[in-house]
């Protein structure tokens, strides 16, 4: 009978010691807004730019302009409200990016919405090239160059198309 007990009270043990919180966490905690509450960082932010970027892209060339239009204006609220209060990153330079975000929310996502709008899809493939080039100086800037954004739409964003092999260094 007490062979039973262990191996229960070991189990017991362990779950309560797993459940536990640890003094580390494996991603790092979001800073703290002027509220209080916690700040998205700029990269989650961004991580939902590319997916709405990306179906607007492939919307338009489906002729689904409703929906383009529809994440075209997603992608306005986030830079208008998500981008300037989210968590800068703490690597690289950040300084050019609240200006540089500005300039895409007056200038790139105003083009976007225009062309869905009218429905017309080379004035759309047009704007999101600019819209693109836009997003991938910016991510230049910030030394992120790495994440490319297509300037076609209907591709996956961030571009993840195959690049040249590296050439075999001398050994």
């Amino acid at each position: 009978m007490l062979r039973a007990r262990v191996p229960a009270l070991v189990l017991l043990a362990l779950a309560a010691a797993c459940s536990r919180g640890s003094t580390t966490s494996p991603e790092p905690a979001a800073a703290a807004s002027a509220t209080g509450a916690p700040r998205t960082s700029l990269g989650n932010v961004m991580v939902q730019v590319g997916r709405r970027f990306e179906i607007a892209g492939r919307a338009a060339g489906a002729n689904r302009f409703d929906l383009a239009a529809f994440e075209v204006g997603e992608i306005e609220e986030m830079f208008e409200g998500d981008v300037p209060s989210a968590e800068m990153p703490k690597e690289g330079p950040t300084a050019h990016i609240p200006a540089m975000a500005k300039a895409f929310l007056d200038g790139n996502a105003p083009a976007l919405r225009k062309a869905a709008a009218a429905r017309d899809r080379a004035a759309f493939t047009a704007a999101f090239a600019r819209a693109a080039a836009a997003c991938n100086a910016c991510h230049q800037a910030s030394e992120k160059a790495f994440i490319q954004v297509p300037t076609e739409p209907g591709k996956a964003v961030p571009d993840l198309e195959p690049l040249p092999a590296a050439s075999a260094a001398p050994r």
